[in-house]
Protein backbone atom coordinates (compact mmCIF):
# COMPACT_ATOMS: atom_id res chain seq x y z
CA UNK A 1 0.00 0.00 0.00
CA UNK A 2 1.95 3.26 -1.46
CA UNK A 3 0.25 7.05 -0.34
CA UNK A 4 -2.97 5.74 1.24
CA UNK A 5 -3.93 7.17 4.48
CA UNK A 6 -4.78 4.90 7.37
CA UNK A 7 -7.13 5.37 10.13
CA UNK A 8 -7.28 3.58 13.36
CA UNK A 9 -10.91 2.80 14.94
CA UNK A 10 -11.04 1.47 18.98
CA UNK A 11 -14.71 1.04 20.51
CA UNK A 12 -14.26 1.29 23.89
CA UNK A 13 -16.88 0.82 26.96
CA UNK A 14 -15.70 2.31 30.28
CA UNK A 15 -12.28 1.34 29.45
CA UNK A 16 -10.64 4.47 30.51
CA UNK A 17 -7.99 2.56 32.32
CA UNK A 18 -7.13 -0.40 28.84
CA UNK A 19 -6.46 3.61 26.84
CA UNK A 20 -4.48 5.24 29.25
CA UNK A 21 -2.46 2.19 29.05
CA UNK A 22 -2.27 1.30 25.59
CA UNK A 23 -3.26 4.36 23.79
CA UNK A 24 -0.25 6.26 23.50
CA UNK A 25 1.44 3.06 21.93
CA UNK A 26 -0.79 3.20 19.43
CA UNK A 27 -0.52 6.64 18.27
CA UNK A 28 3.45 5.94 18.84
CA UNK A 29 3.85 3.20 16.49
CA UNK A 30 1.50 3.69 13.50
CA UNK A 31 2.18 5.67 10.32
CA UNK A 32 2.79 9.35 10.59
CA UNK A 33 -0.95 10.91 9.76
CA UNK A 34 -2.87 8.00 10.99
CA UNK A 35 -6.46 9.35 11.62
CA UNK A 36 -7.80 7.39 15.06
CA UNK A 37 -10.95 7.01 15.72
CA UNK A 38 -12.39 6.55 19.34
CA UNK A 39 -16.00 5.07 19.77
CA UNK A 40 -17.21 5.45 23.43
CA UNK A 41 -19.98 3.48 23.65
CA UNK A 42 -21.81 5.24 26.80
CA UNK A 43 -19.11 5.02 29.26
CA UNK A 44 -19.41 6.76 32.63
CA UNK A 45 -15.52 6.50 33.35
CA UNK A 46 -14.51 9.84 32.02
CA UNK A 47 -12.96 9.03 28.45
CA UNK A 48 -15.12 11.64 26.77
CA UNK A 49 -13.23 14.33 28.88
CA UNK A 50 -9.69 12.72 29.57
CA UNK A 51 -9.27 12.46 25.24
CA UNK A 52 -10.23 15.79 25.05
CA UNK A 53 -7.98 17.00 27.38
CA UNK A 54 -4.81 14.62 26.69
CA UNK A 55 -5.54 13.55 23.01
CA UNK A 56 -7.51 16.73 21.60
CA UNK A 57 -6.50 15.55 17.76
CA UNK A 58 -8.54 11.86 18.32
CA UNK A 59 -11.84 12.08 17.22
CA UNK A 60 -14.16 11.01 19.73
CA UNK A 61 -17.55 9.59 18.77
CA UNK A 62 -19.80 9.46 21.49
CA UNK A 63 -23.24 7.19 22.21
CA UNK A 64 -25.26 8.26 24.91
CA UNK A 65 -26.26 5.05 25.78
CA UNK A 66 -24.46 1.58 25.02
CA UNK A 67 -25.05 0.28 21.46
CA UNK A 68 -22.70 -2.93 21.77
CA UNK A 69 -19.66 -3.56 19.83
CA UNK A 70 -21.21 -4.17 16.13
CA UNK A 71 -23.31 -1.16 16.19
CA UNK A 72 -20.46 1.58 17.66
CA UNK A 73 -18.15 0.01 15.11
CA UNK A 74 -20.56 0.56 12.21
CA UNK A 75 -21.01 3.81 13.12
CA UNK A 76 -17.18 4.98 13.40
CA UNK A 77 -16.59 3.31 10.06
CA UNK A 78 -19.51 5.98 8.80
CA UNK A 79 -16.70 8.53 9.78
CA UNK A 80 -13.61 7.04 8.59
CA UNK A 81 -12.17 8.96 5.74
CA UNK A 82 -9.19 6.85 4.48
CA UNK A 83 -8.89 3.90 1.98
CA UNK A 84 -7.83 1.34 4.52
CA UNK A 85 -9.01 1.54 8.20
CA UNK A 86 -7.65 -0.13 11.71
CA UNK A 87 -10.10 -2.14 13.98
CA UNK A 88 -8.39 -2.45 17.09
CA UNK A 89 -10.16 -3.24 20.60
CA UNK A 90 -9.13 -1.03 23.69
CA UNK A 91 -6.99 -4.12 25.23
CA UNK A 92 -4.84 -4.91 22.40
CA UNK A 93 -1.61 -3.50 22.85
CA UNK A 94 1.09 -2.63 19.62
CA UNK A 95 4.60 -3.66 18.96
CA UNK A 96 7.19 -1.10 17.11
CA UNK A 97 6.46 -1.57 13.41
CA UNK A 98 3.34 -3.66 13.91
CA UNK A 99 2.01 -2.98 10.31
CA UNK A 100 4.36 -2.69 7.89
CA UNK A 101 4.17 -6.15 7.08
CA UNK A 102 0.23 -5.47 6.88
CA UNK A 103 -0.21 -3.02 4.59
CA UNK A 104 1.99 -4.27 1.55
CA UNK A 105 -0.80 -7.06 1.42
CA UNK A 106 -3.34 -4.46 0.03
CA UNK A 107 -1.45 -3.78 -2.86
CA UNK A 108 -3.55 -6.73 -4.25
CA UNK A 109 -6.61 -5.02 -5.28
CA UNK A 110 -8.42 -8.07 -4.72
CA UNK A 111 -7.62 -8.49 -0.91
CA UNK A 112 -10.26 -7.15 1.74
CA UNK A 113 -8.39 -7.11 4.92
CA UNK A 114 -5.38 -8.33 6.85
CA UNK A 115 -5.50 -9.88 10.16
CA UNK A 116 -2.83 -9.31 13.00
CA UNK A 117 -0.96 -11.84 14.70
CA UNK A 118 -1.96 -11.58 18.12
CA UNK A 119 0.19 -13.47 20.47
CA UNK A 120 -1.95 -15.80 22.28
CA UNK A 121 -3.85 -16.81 19.27
CA UNK A 122 -3.68 -17.74 15.89
CA UNK A 123 -5.65 -17.99 12.34
CA UNK A 124 -8.54 -20.07 12.20
CA UNK A 125 -8.79 -23.34 10.44
CA UNK A 126 -12.23 -23.65 9.00
CA UNK A 127 -14.24 -27.00 8.13
CA UNK A 128 -17.93 -27.79 7.95
CA UNK A 129 -19.71 -30.64 9.68
CA UNK A 130 -23.80 -29.43 9.95
CA UNK A 131 -22.42 -25.90 10.70
CA UNK A 132 -19.40 -23.93 10.17
CA UNK A 133 -16.38 -25.11 12.40
CA UNK A 134 -13.36 -23.84 13.28
CA UNK A 135 -10.12 -24.44 15.74
CA UNK A 136 -7.06 -22.50 16.14
CA UNK A 137 -4.36 -23.21 13.62
CA UNK A 138 -0.71 -24.55 15.20
CA UNK A 139 1.63 -23.06 12.41
CA UNK A 140 2.35 -19.37 12.87
CA UNK A 141 5.37 -19.80 10.72
CA UNK A 142 3.83 -17.94 7.53
CA UNK A 143 1.27 -16.43 6.57
CA UNK A 144 -2.18 -17.83 5.38
CA UNK A 145 -5.49 -17.11 3.57
CA UNK A 146 -7.87 -16.62 6.70
CA UNK A 147 -11.64 -17.76 6.71
CA UNK A 148 -12.32 -13.68 8.57
CA UNK A 149 -10.32 -10.85 9.85
CA UNK A 150 -10.58 -10.65 13.84
CA UNK A 151 -12.43 -8.17 14.83
CA UNK A 152 -10.28 -7.08 17.15
CA UNK A 153 -7.04 -6.18 15.29
CA UNK A 154 -7.14 -6.26 11.54
CA UNK A 155 -6.97 -4.05 8.86
CA UNK A 156 -9.82 -3.43 6.48
CA UNK A 157 -10.22 -1.82 3.23
CA UNK A 158 -13.13 0.56 3.72
CA UNK A 159 -14.58 0.52 0.21
CA UNK A 160 -15.19 -3.04 -0.07
CA UNK A 161 -16.28 -2.86 4.10
CA UNK A 162 -18.85 -0.80 3.06
CA UNK A 163 -20.19 -2.40 -0.45
CA UNK A 164 -20.54 -5.28 2.12
CA UNK A 165 -22.40 -3.14 4.32
CA UNK A 166 -20.19 -3.60 7.64
CA UNK A 167 -21.42 -5.53 10.35
CA UNK A 168 -24.79 -7.14 10.59
CA UNK A 169 -26.42 -5.63 13.67
CA UNK A 170 -27.95 -9.01 13.99
CA UNK A 171 -25.26 -10.14 15.80
CA UNK A 172 -25.05 -6.98 18.27
CA UNK A 173 -23.92 -6.59 20.72
CA UNK A 174 -21.28 -9.21 19.69
CA UNK A 175 -20.05 -12.85 18.55
CA UNK A 176 -20.14 -13.91 14.69
CA UNK A 177 -20.26 -10.29 12.89
CA UNK A 178 -16.22 -10.72 12.16
CA UNK A 179 -16.76 -14.04 10.84
CA UNK A 180 -20.10 -13.32 8.77
CA UNK A 181 -18.25 -10.09 6.85
CA UNK A 182 -15.17 -12.03 6.61
CA UNK A 183 -17.18 -14.89 4.84
CA UNK A 184 -19.68 -12.59 2.29
CA UNK A 185 -16.56 -10.91 1.40
CA UNK A 186 -14.75 -14.20 0.29
CA UNK A 187 -17.93 -15.43 -1.11
CA UNK A 188 -18.29 -11.63 -3.03
CA UNK A 189 -14.46 -12.44 -4.50
CA UNK A 190 -12.28 -10.95 -2.26
CA UNK A 191 -9.55 -12.91 -0.05
CA UNK A 192 -8.33 -12.53 3.32
CA UNK A 193 -4.35 -12.60 5.14
CA UNK A 194 -3.49 -13.66 8.20
CA UNK A 195 0.13 -11.89 8.91
CA UNK A 196 2.58 -13.42 11.08
CA UNK A 197 5.02 -10.94 10.84
CA UNK A 198 2.22 -8.00 12.21
CA UNK A 199 2.76 -8.90 15.76
CA UNK A 200 0.07 -7.27 18.70
CA UNK A 201 -0.47 -8.31 22.13
CA UNK A 202 -4.15 -9.15 22.89
CA UNK A 203 -4.74 -8.98 26.41
CA UNK A 204 -8.00 -9.93 26.72
CA UNK A 205 -9.48 -7.64 29.50
CA UNK A 206 -12.24 -6.28 27.10
CA UNK A 207 -15.69 -4.46 26.97
CA UNK A 208 -17.22 -8.69 27.08
CA UNK A 209 -15.75 -9.30 30.43
CA UNK A 210 -18.77 -6.17 31.87
CA UNK A 211 -21.86 -8.71 30.76
CA UNK A 212 -23.53 -11.40 32.13
CA UNK A 213 -21.89 -14.45 30.90
CA UNK A 214 -24.88 -16.90 30.55
CA UNK A 215 -26.63 -14.39 28.29
CA UNK A 216 -23.53 -13.68 26.18
CA UNK A 217 -23.30 -17.69 25.89
CA UNK A 218 -26.54 -17.50 24.00
CA UNK A 219 -26.13 -14.55 21.91
CA UNK A 220 -23.33 -16.46 21.32
CA UNK A 221 -24.81 -19.84 20.31
CA UNK A 222 -28.36 -18.00 18.57
CA UNK A 223 -25.39 -15.67 16.33
CA UNK A 224 -23.86 -18.98 15.26
CA UNK A 225 -27.11 -20.07 13.91
CA UNK A 226 -28.11 -16.95 12.17
CA UNK A 227 -24.66 -17.05 10.36
CA UNK A 228 -25.09 -20.58 8.88
CA UNK A 229 -28.61 -19.58 8.22
CA UNK A 230 -28.17 -16.91 6.52
CA UNK A 231 -24.97 -17.15 4.38
CA UNK A 232 -24.73 -20.82 3.87
CA UNK A 233 -26.69 -21.52 0.72
CA UNK A 234 -24.87 -24.59 -1.05
CA UNK A 235 -28.15 -27.00 -0.73
CA UNK A 236 -26.15 -30.33 0.68
CA UNK A 237 -24.77 -28.15 3.00
CA UNK A 238 -28.01 -27.04 3.99
CA UNK A 239 -29.55 -29.84 4.09
CA UNK A 240 -26.38 -31.40 6.19
CA UNK A 241 -27.04 -28.49 8.63
CA UNK A 242 -31.24 -29.47 8.80
CA UNK A 243 -29.92 -33.02 10.17
CA UNK A 244 -27.24 -31.16 12.39
CA UNK A 245 -30.49 -29.43 13.71
CA UNK A 246 -32.16 -32.25 14.23
CA UNK A 247 -29.89 -34.65 16.16
CA UNK A 248 -28.34 -32.50 18.14
CA UNK A 249 -31.57 -31.13 19.42
CA UNK A 250 -32.84 -34.38 20.12
CA UNK A 251 -29.59 -34.90 22.77
CA UNK A 252 -29.88 -31.39 24.09
CA UNK A 253 -33.38 -30.42 24.24
CA UNK A 254 -32.61 -26.83 25.91
CA UNK A 255 -31.11 -26.08 22.13
CA UNK A 256 -34.62 -25.57 21.03
CA UNK A 257 -34.79 -22.43 23.17
CA UNK A 258 -31.59 -20.73 21.15
CA UNK A 259 -33.45 -21.88 17.80
CA UNK A 260 -36.43 -19.87 18.66
CA UNK A 261 -33.90 -16.83 19.50
CA UNK A 262 -32.60 -16.78 16.02
CA UNK A 263 -35.69 -17.56 14.20
CA UNK A 264 -36.92 -14.51 15.65
CA UNK A 265 -33.74 -12.79 15.44
CA UNK A 266 -33.01 -13.57 11.61
CA UNK A 267 -35.82 -11.45 9.67
CA UNK A 268 -33.88 -8.46 10.60
CA UNK A 269 -30.38 -9.76 9.46
CA UNK A 270 -29.24 -7.72 6.52
CA UNK A 271 -29.41 -9.85 3.10
CA UNK A 272 -26.30 -11.38 1.55
CA UNK A 273 -26.43 -10.34 -2.06
CA UNK A 274 -23.19 -10.75 -4.12
CA UNK A 275 -22.09 -14.69 -4.46
CA UNK A 276 -19.47 -14.70 -6.74
CA UNK A 277 -18.20 -18.02 -4.84
CA UNK A 278 -20.19 -21.32 -3.47
CA UNK A 279 -19.71 -22.46 0.03
CA UNK A 280 -17.38 -25.07 -1.07
CA UNK A 281 -15.42 -22.35 -2.91
CA UNK A 282 -14.76 -20.69 -0.54
CA UNK A 283 -13.59 -23.84 1.96
CA UNK A 284 -11.22 -24.70 -0.12
CA UNK A 285 -9.47 -21.19 -0.50
CA UNK A 286 -9.27 -20.96 3.04
CA UNK A 287 -6.45 -22.49 5.43
CA UNK A 288 -3.82 -22.47 2.80
CA UNK A 289 -0.35 -20.39 2.43
CA UNK A 290 -0.43 -17.32 0.62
Amino acid sequence: MKNNKLSIVIPTFNGLSLLKKHLPQVIKYSPAGTEIIIVDDGSIDNTVDWLKNDYPAVICIHNPKNLGFTKSVNKAVSQVSSDFFLLLNNDVAVTKDYLSSALKYFEDPNIFAVTLNETHSSWPVITYSGKLNYTRAEDKSKAYYSGWASGGSAIFRTNVWRDLGGFDDIYSPGYWEDIDIGYRAWKAGYSIVWDPKSQVIHEHESTFNKYNRSHLNLIKQRNELIFNWKNITDSDLKANHFWFLVSYTLRHPGYLKIIISALFALPLAKKTTVQKRTDKEVISLVNLPV
